[in-house]
């Protein structure tokens, strides 16, 4: 199951030769823009190990930070999801350096891989803390403790091995902009959407009030499938979380998983897959045509509830209020392609996008071995908050790179 990195010298070149064509048909991402003074934070890393750790909007920010590693004249290695790594694109992304973790088990080998890169090989290592893709450009989840507490166990590795206990933990924010007129590709997505849902032309709606009434009709159809009738006048943020909370309680019960208690959503669904992960299981090395038949059959009882969680994860950051909170065509984008993979099977109407990246200087983790010593718990948490205010205050500061939006139109 664990894939180790490939680190090919030979992708590496094709890639560093073709890079701008391979991001586009990638992620459609046809420029990243990287400061000077961001690019030195990370060239001054060039003979130190690291982890990089940026947040993770979208299926795009591998190739992002790869290319970020090809403006510095460095290589990164990727921790991604086991999943990411099939078909030609895994393949290309695991022959520049990406290795797999199984999301949901103990994956002792990739941990092995990750503290052995960084420790023995003393390589720069990207992950991602959210450990959720959730197509948002404004939006955090919740960062996963694992991060940081990983960086302690290299810290622990070092001092085993006599090396010096160093380890920077970079936070860097991703944002996306447009880079080609949003318009055609707003009007072309509402219509769509109105016409897969029998919607009465729109008139004189404004685009707002026509995004409005297809998530209105949208979230009304979920309502139905859940057996949910919320009361007149409810706020749409109100009934989009009630939503979340009875699929997240279905699936629990499936499988006879621990009640979903007061964890936000994106931490109760990332438990939750978890959960879902582990109760389907792997089979042993000595299996027996009994216990593949019984996996199989754990397979199939959890293909649905996978589906899901994954139709869940489509909606885990959209709120009522979303786009009005700050008229910008990517959260427009944003929303739409929330929309559109419900409603059509797939985003239909990409737009060309430009990714900004900002990197804040790094958490020095060797300052904060004596407290983790003293006590492991609330080292983590600390660093982990820290690690999120950083990229959380560098978002805001990109607010001004955004693409407004008429509200009238």
């Amino acid at each position: 199951m664990f894939l180790p990195p490939g680190d090919n010298p030979w992708v590496h070149r094709l890639c560093d030769t073709f890079f701008p064509t391979w991001a586009y048909v990638y992620g459609r991402v046809r420029n990243v823009v990287l400061a000077e003074e961001d690019a030195d934070r990370l060239r001054g890393l060039r003979d130190a190990r690291a982890i990089l750790a940026p947040n993770h909007p979208t299926i795009a920010d591998p190739i992002v930070m790869m290319w970020v590693a090809h403006h510095v004249g460095q290589r990164f290695n990727d921790l991604a999801a086991r999943e990411i790594l099939e078909g030609f694109k895994g393949r290309m992304l695991n022959q520049l350096g990406a290795y797999s973790v199984v999301r949901g088990t103990p994956d002792r080998e990739s941990l092995r891989m990750t503290r052995r890169l960084l420790a023995e090989l003393d390589r720069r290592v990207v992950i991602f803390p959210e450990g959720e893709i959730y197509e948002h450009n404004d939006t955090l989840l919740d960062f996963q403790t694992g991060v940081a507490q990983i960086g302690f166990w290299v810290l622990e590795d070092l001092l085993k091995v006599g090396k010096e206990p160093r380890l920077p933990l970079v936070p860097i924010a991703i944002k996306y902009r447009c880079a080609e007129a949003p318009r055609p590709a707003i009007e072309n997505s509402l219509r769509d959407l109105e016409e897969a849902l029998d919607l009465p032309a729109p008139g004189r709606l404004t685009t707002y009030l026509r995004l409005l009434r297809v998530g209105e009709r949208v979230l009304s159809t979920l309502e139905r499938q859940e057996g949910i009738r919320p009361p007149e006048g409810e706020a749409l943020t109100a009934r989009i979380q009630a939503v979340r909370r009875r699929v997240l309680e279905r699936v629990a019960q499936a499988i006879g998983a621990d009640a979903i208690g007061r964890d936000s959503p994106a931490e109760q669904l990332h438990l939750l897959y978890n959960a879902l992960k582990a109760w389907v299981g792997l089979l042993p090395d000595d299996y027996s045509p009994y216990d593949e038949r019984l996996h199989e059959q754990r397979k199939a009882t959890a293909a649905p509830l996978f589906r899901d969680l994954h139709r869940l994860q489509n909606f885990l950051v959209v709120t009522g209020d979303y786009v009005a909170a700050q008229h910008t065509a990517e959260r427009f984008l944003d929303v739409l392609g929330r929309l559109e993979q419900e409603v059509l099977g797939g985003v239909r109407h990409p737009v060309l996008k430009e990714a900004v990246v900002r990197i804040a200087p790094p958490l020095r983790l060797e300052d904060h071995l004596p407290a983790y010593r003293e006590n492991k718990r609330p080292a983590v948490a600390d660093i982990t908050r820290q690690l999120r205010e950083a990229i959380r205050r560098m978002l805001l500061e990109m607010a001004a790179e955004a693409t407004p939006i008429s509200q009238t139109d």
